[in-house]
């Protein structure tokens, strides 16, 4: 005599736990449903290795257990296909960046570090007045040097002076160009700073470029480029 020996259905079986910690992570979901799969996979083997000739599996619930975990192959190999392609853009991204090492490039700025090198900067036209002194700002807000510009100067460069003497520590400042119309402050716009690039680095993902001046930029951001000797 035969004897059915169906196998427990795929819909009832419950994966063993995990640390609330990591089943959350899109890698920790992957990996329980590539195991949820093999498993699938085993009790149908079973299922149709065992099962009684004479009272089979019912067609339709055979059918909805093949298409639901057909689905979840599908997203597993969709999420492997996915991770790939990003994975690859951002490592194209980071080989193209390597491009700009080496060279000179310009590009808005307001927050700077000083490094101890003299840091160069060109200033922009601006419809709202006529740019008449550089403010130099520390982390605190403190203005700690300004130099008044001639008319027509379209460059500045600071190398660290203070209006107190000496040279500025090493560290984050803000340096902006202050605008004039008529006697009165119309504006204050960040200036272009001139700086080559000594690295490209990720940061949260996204490509940015090492200045030899301490700072970083994104590459978007850059208005001109020149190679250098």
């Amino acid at each position: 005599m035969i004897t059915n020996a169906t196998a427990p259905s795929a819909a009832t079986q419950t994966p063993a736990p995990t640390a609330a910690s990591d089943s959350n992570t899109p890698e920790a979901k992957a990996a329980a449903a590539a195991s949820n799969f093999e498993s699938f996979l085993q009790l149908l083997t079973a299922q149709l290795r065992n099962q009684d000739p004479l009272s089979p599996l019912d067609s339709t619930q055979f059918v909805q257990q093949l298409a639901s975990f057909s689905s979840v192959e599908q997203q597993i190999e969709t999420n492997k296909l996915l991770r790939q392609i990003v994975g690859g853009d951002t490592q194209s991204t980071l080989d193209g960046a390597t491009q700009w090492i080496g060279k000179e490039v310009e590009a808005p700025v307001s927050d700077v570090q000083f490094a101890g090198q003299p840091m160069r900067f060109r200033i922009n036209p601006s419809d709202k007045g006529t740019a008449s002194e550089v403010i130099v700002k520390d982390a605190g807000g403190n203005i700690v040097y300004s130099e008044s510009l001639t008319p027509g100067q379209t460059e500045f460069t600071w190398d660290g002076s203070l209006l107190s003497g000496g040279t500025a520590a090493n560290g984050g400042y803000t340096i902006d160009a202050q605008y004039t119309q008529g006697g009165a402050v119309t504006d204050t716009e960040p200036m272009t700073a001139v700086a080559h690039v000594t690295e490209a680095r990720l940061v949260n993902g996204a490509v940015n470029l090492v200045l030899d001046n301490g700072g970083t930029v994104d590459p978007s951001t850059v208005t001109a480029v020149r190679a250098t000797s």
